[in-house]
């Protein structure tokens, strides 16, 4: 929280302690402790005999509780003491350096739903109705951080196997753009395969109609949406789980790579190199007969599945 300078009431509870998380079992103790109301007391307590489902499950954060029982009175001091601040919201960025080092795009689902505690007003995400309330010139405080771990093959040839449900399809989206712009630059891609769980055709199958339909036409990108709610235009597939081409094809994958393990030299967390005084066993089982073993070789087996 912010010390050594004036702040409203409304930027301190706004933008820097979270007002909806769920009350912790700590939280009814102190507020039970500090009660002077008998009503109260026995408010809180039976609150904490039945904690799992009248507060965890319905989410019920400290401020529906003070706003149920009015008799629940602690000081506002005390009340920032119980609240925790507010986390960093993290978002995978939905667009490729390759289409502009220094723009970013993110792609986000707005939430506002039914409340599950049961008041009459909607549940609403506190970063995402943020960001749907910027307009254009607004600044936001925000960070980029890579992800070591998570990136697309060096080699661009290497065909690609996605899943993703909803707005979870933002990285995917920015894997594609690059796979793109590199096959619009001459080079040489693999095929990108997306499994894409949405509700419907015409609720959240985001980008289908841009993004998705023009990266098909360019031939690098096949799209196997699951339809949640209107299944017959997904092949019957409600859920991406339910493919029994994605099935297959990740059996195949893990066939194929325990078939070769025992050929190939670990190193670190990836099988890099064929093991000496192996090649001819190994070309011989991959049905290459006495093919000159490169790397070449190798990456074309591997990539021939």
């Amino acid at each position: 929280m912010p010390i050594g300078r004036p702040i409203s009431i409304f930027g301190l509870l706004s933008g820097y302690v979270e007002l909806s998380q769920p009350a912790t079992p700590r939280n009814l103790r102190d507020l039970a402790a500090s009660s002077k109301s008998e009503t109260a007391t026995q408010t809180l307590q039976k609150l904490s005999e039945t904690y799992a489902q009248e507060v965890l499950a319905k989410r019920l954060s400290l401020l529906d509780i003070l706003e149920a029982a009015p008799d629940i009175k602690p000081t506002f001091a005390q009340y920032l003491e119980m609240v925790p601040p507010i986390r960093v919201r993290q978002y995978s960025i939905s667009s490729s350096p390759l289409w502009n080092p220094q723009h970013v795009t993110l792609t986000v689902s707005v939430v506002k739903a039914p409340a599950l505690s049961g008041r009459d007003e909607e549940f609403m995400g506190v970063a995402t109705t943020y960001l749907d309330g910027l307009r254009p010139g607004d600044k936001v405080q925000m960070a980029v951080r890579p992800s070591g771990v998570f990136h697309l093959p060096l080699d661009p040839s290497v065909p690609v196997v996605m899943i993703a449900a909803g707005s979870g399809v933002a990285p995917m989206r920015g894997f594609i753009q690059e796979r793109a712009l590199q096959k619009e630059a001459g080079r040489d891609v693999g095929k990108m395969t997306l499994f894409f769980g949405c509700r419907s055709p015409d609720d959240d199958f985001l980008y289908s109609k841009t993004d998705i339909e023009e990266w098909s036409r360019l031939g690098i990108l096949e799209v196997r949406p699951a339809f949640s709610r209107d299944s017959a235009k997904s092949e019957g597939c409600r859920y991406v789980q339910e493919y029994a081409a994605l099935l297959t094809l990740l059996w195949e994958i893990l066939t194929y790579v325990v078939a070769l393990q025992p050929y190939l030299e670990r190193q670190g967390n990836h099988f890099q190199a064929v093991r000496r005084g192996r090649q001819r066993e190994f070309l011989s089982h991959c049905d290459l007969g006495e093919s000159v073993l490169t790397r070449e070789t190798i990456v074309l087996l591997l990539r021939s599945w």
